[in-house]
């Protein structure tokens, strides 16, 4: 066989291989299983729960807009709504590490955007996967992904922040 035919074959394989593994059905996460996003905020790693997100969302045009909230980036349109869109690192106390290309839209009674510059994986986490929390105002719990430990933030805390700091300035809520 020549190099080519080998080439072609080995081509042939990985392609019918890629093919199989969307014909098969989804693998259901382990029972007590917590669906996470592995996501990295200012260059620092993060996790948020799958449950707490109705949305994932790459390269979404942000119209900037003028705000008295630093961490406000401006809003996106979503199903025909527009959404506000906060620097998710800003939130923490960071500075961007590079423009932010990444979005997740909270679920929840409030719609709200954070962005932030890398997604790293999806995970579903053990029960034995948990950590002690750090000790910080948006964060709920502390998780072992990928052989090191994340913080689980929790959106909703970084939203009732928001909406605090908005009536204080007399603005509307996020």
């Amino acid at each position: 066989m020549t190099g080519q035919n080998v080439l072609a074959a080995s081509a042939r394989a990985l392609r019918e291989e890629f093919d199989r593994a969307f014909a098969l059905a989804p693998s259901e996460p382990e029972a007590g299983a917590q669906q996470l996003l592995a996501i990295r905020a200012g260059g620092q790693p993060y996790a948020l729960r799958l449950a707490a997100i109705r949305g994932l969302h790459v390269d979404r045009r942000v119209l900037s807009m003028p705000s008295r909230l630093p961490e406000l980036l401006g809003l996106t349109g979503v199903r025909g709504q527009a959404v506000p869109v906060f620097d998710l690192a800003a939130l923490l106390g960071q500075p961007p590490q590079r423009a932010p290309r990444w979005l997740v839209l909270a679920a929840g009674r409030h719609s709200a955007a954070f962005a932030f510059e890398q997604f790293d994986a999806y995970h579903a986490v053990r029960p034995g996967d948990w950590l002690a929390a750090p000790a910080h105002a948006f964060v709920e719990a502390s998780v072992r992904l990928d052989d090191a430990p994340r913080p689980l933030l929790s959106l909703q805390s970084l939203i009732d922040d928001l909406e605090r700091r908005c009536l204080r300035l007399g603005s509307m809520k996020p």
